[in-house]
């Protein structure tokens, strides 16, 4: 039996294996619905990673957050005004050093900011919103805009002039003095509006709504920090100044940040006190 199971054995391992059908190994083309399915999920990673991971923002490579900037940029502002209209004293007439330090003060703030990662663009430069009250995009709002507060600020001073209170009016009033020069003037007519506006309500509202501020907390401390930064005029014109900067702050704010009509009536304001002062 020996030989008999030999030749079995050699037989069956002479016959060729049986191969599974060929529509198991053949590849089946795809449709072009297919390939587009399956692109679009090979494509789907990538997109989640773009949208998870955004790009990255001269804000986002910022060193200090939102409200860490805006906290350590007051202090700078205040610094810089102060350390620049020094030394420009030092070297230039007393008129002519004022506007000199504070046009080099607002320039060296700018250039920090920008270098800290927050341009011009972003707070300065940008384009205005909608207005929330329509008039303040017409050519006549800074004119509008000092009318509203002159009435509100000198009515005090008319209603004791025509009641009798001759000294209670003469106290509401700015106190007198002689003409201004050319170089006060340039500074309280141009630079003190232009640089102040930029700051108080360009810069700090901008940079109060990016740390989430409200916008009633946001106008009452850019009034604060406005009437303390005029602080040398008493205590009658820390609230004068302080209802001046609220007024302009919520102009700003309504006016989807434009700067025109708060520089506008800033610079009438200024006009009127200086005018008043002379005729004293």
């Amino acid at each position: 039996m020996t030989p008999i199971l030999l030749f079995l054995l050699e037989t069956s391992a002479l016959q060729p294996r049986s191969r599974l059908p060929a529509v198991r190994h053949a590849r089946e083309p795809r449709s072009a619905s297919t390939v587009r399915l399956c692109d679009r999920e090979a494509a789907a990673p990538t997109e989640a990673a773009e949208t998870a991971t955004p790009p990255a923002t001269a804000e986002s490579n910022s060193l200090l957050g939102p409200r860490e900037a805006a906290l350590a940029s007051v202090p700078l502002f205040f610094l810089l005004q102060s350390t620049t209209v020094g030394l420009a004293r030092s070297g230039l007439p007393p008129d002519l050093a004022p506007p000199v330090g504070r046009a080099a003060a607002f320039g060296l703030f700018a250039a920090v900011q920008a270098a800290s990662g927050t341009s011009v663009d972003t707070w300065l430069l940008r384009p205005a919103a909608e207005p929330e009250w329509r008039w303040l995009a017409a050519p006549w709002a800074p004119a509008a805009v000092f009318a509203a507060f002159a009435a509100a600020a000198l009515a005090p001073a008319l209603a004791c002039q025509l009641f009798g209170q001759a000294e209670v009016a003469e106290a509401l009033l700015p106190a007198g003095g002689p003409p201004p020069s050319a170089a006060r003037c340039l500074d309280v007519l141009l630079l003190a509006p232009l640089t102040e506006e930029a700051f108080f309500r360009g810069w700090l509202l901008t940079a109060s709504a990016r740390a989430g501020a409200p916008r009633a907390a946001s106008a009452a401390a850019s009034a604060a920090l406005f009437a303390l930064w005029h602080a040398g005029d008493g205590a009658g014109g820390l609230l004068a100044f302080a209802a001046l900067g609220g007024w302009l702050a919520v102009v700003y704010q309504a006016g989807g940040g434009r700067l025109a009509p708060c520089v506008g009536g800033h610079v009438l304001w200024n006009a009127l006190i200086l005018a008043l002062r002379a005729a004293r």
